[in-house]
């Protein structure tokens, strides 16, 4: 126990020496970050450019700290069932991991080596950061207007393929507005385009609806790509009887052939997407094939299987071509 206790004095002995003769700088341990023209932040590495990094992340998350301490919180109380439960809003309520800032016009105010350590000081002038705020919110709204003005000259399902994922565009432009109202007082909130392609892509969306063109033999290969279309929302309707924006046809060649006591199924799939007017919008080629040692029966339903699989392999929306 003496020895345990001993090692143990010895080495707490040895960290006070190093901390005695390798102190950090004052202006690291007690950093002046509360500047309403700047925002300052510090970082310490075993090297100058990882210190420097560090110092940056710590910029970013100072930021992040004045939209949290300027964001609004509100408790909105429900009753259920008899009892009262509350739910807490936060108005500036944004993903920091999806939505960190590259800031630009970061001035290293100060940096000192003590030891084997380097230490910095990082400052950029709010007023830069409000500028590329404004110019990310300025190109995003552009990105949102070319793709509204777009619609009229491009098909609904491939502009709807291009505009489906809105989320990532839309957490962007929050995270810079609600930034942007944390660091400066505004008369006028910059506008934001984002939900108005947001409601179009719904509309667009909500439109489309495909007929599947497809032989009695090839029922297994359409029920599979109707399964796709579904997941993805998209109505699949009977082009007998019903009206559709778009019609893809599957087009298929069997070729069977008996080898050593084998059955074997080659089936060779056109997919054509036709848009309502008959113009080929895209095509493609699959072709799967499959044996069995009982009948062709059972090597043309593994051939429609290895044909759904290959679907699920290259992508469904790229296995039609688009």
């Amino acid at each position: 126990m003496n020895l345990k206790l001993s090692a143990v004095f010895l080495g707490l002995t040895l960290v006070a020496a190093c901390q005695s003769t390798s102190k950090a700088p004052d202006w690291y341990l007690n950093p002046v970050v509360m500047n309403s023209g700047s925002l300052v932040a510090v970082g310490e590495a075993a090297s100058l450019d990882k210190a420097k990094q560090k110092a940056m992340s710590a910029l970013n998350q100072q930021l992040w700290t004045e939209v949290k301490s300027k964001g609004q919180s509100r408790n909105i109380a429900n009753d259920i069932n008899g009892q009262e439960h509350y739910q807490q809003l936060n108005d500036f309520s944004v993903n920091t991991k999806t939505s960190a800032v590259v800031l630009n016009g970061v001035v290293f105010s100060k940096a000192q080596q003590v030891g084997g350590t380097f230490y910095v000081e990082a400052k950029v002038d709010k007023a830069k950061i409000k500028t590329q705020l404004l110019a990310d919110i300025e190109s995003y709204n552009q990105q949102a207007q070319f793709e509204l003005d777009s619609l009229a000259k491009v098909d609904p399902l491939v502009w709807w393929l291009r505009n489906a994922d809105v989320s990532s565009l839309e957490q962007s432009m929050a995270s810079r507005l609600s930034m942007l109202a944390a660091l400066s007082s505004l008369e006028n909130t910059p506008k934001n385009l984002i939900p108005q392609l947001k409601v179009k892509v719904a509309q667009v969306h909500s439109g489309i609806k495909v007929a599947i063109a497809a032989k009695p033999n090839d029922q297994l290969m359409k029920k599979s790509v109707t399964v796709h279309f579904t997941e993805s929302n998209i109505q699949v309707v009977d082009g007998s009887s019903s009206r559709f924006t778009h019609k893809l046809i599957l087009d298929t060649d069997w070729r069977k052939n008996y080898i050593s006591d084998m059955y074997i199924s080659t089936v060779q799939v056109n997919l054509i997407l036709k848009n309502q007017s008959g113009n080929v919008l895209a095509s493609s080629e699959i072709i799967a094939n499959a044996n069995s040692v009982t009948s062709y029966e059972r090597a043309n339903e593994g051939a429609s299987r290895r044909f759904s699989a290959k679907l699920e392999e290259q992508d469904f929306w790229k296995a039609l071509g688009l």
